[in-house]
């Protein structure tokens, strides 16, 4: 195929950017961001359609997506610090897209975190980071009882489920 229509990629723009978009703004991107992420993966996708090595398993939306995050991976590997380990380093490596993702869960979990509040905060990282006791939580946050502060802790998981439920991240996991 030698040449694209102006219609068809039209066509592919209006089906697929909007989704793409989505993703880039999931991964904490902006639409300019999206729009030059895009325009490669369009150049990326029109080469190969022309060359004949074009395989499509799904839908050129799902094609430019997976384009979209390779490259966005691509940029963002190229800004993560690098670290050097000793041949003797007994630490666990991690392969880069693990780690990357892993990073940005974790800005996600913390935004969420951060909108439940200073003391939710405290209170989930006494409990699940430093390990603390109800009663030792109790008393630190002067609850009256040990019940009172599971209560509390119970209150500070839901508020943080209800907000993840509403967030575009969890619509995009399980849709």
């Amino acid at each position: 195929m030698a040449t694209i229509s102006e219609q068809e990629m039209l066509r592919i723009y209006r089906e697929s950017f909007p989704r793409v978009a989505l993703v880039v703004r999931n991964l904490g991107g902006d639409l300019d961001l999206a729009r030059d992420l895009f325009h490669d993966a369009l150049i990326i996708y029109f080469e190969k359609r022309r060359s004949g090595t074009l395989e499509i398993n799904s839908s050129e939306t799902a094609y430019l997506t997976g384009i979209v995050r390779n490259l966005w991976y691509r940029q963002f590997r190229n800004q993560l610090p690098v670290h050097s380990l000793d041949a003797s380093s007994e630490e666990i490596m991690y392969y880069e897209e693990d780690r990357q993702l892993e990073y940005l869960v974790t800005n996600h979990l913390n935004e969420f975190l951060k909108t439940a509040g200073k003391k939710c905060m405290e209170l989930l990282q006494a409990f699940y980071y430093d390990q603390q006791s109800m009663q030792e939580i109790a008393s630190q946050f002067h609850f009256s009882s040990a019940r009172s502060a599971t209560v509390q802790k119970f209150k500070c998981l839901e508020k943080l489920r209800e907000q993840l439920k509403s967030s575009p991240l969890y619509a995009e996991a399980f849709a």
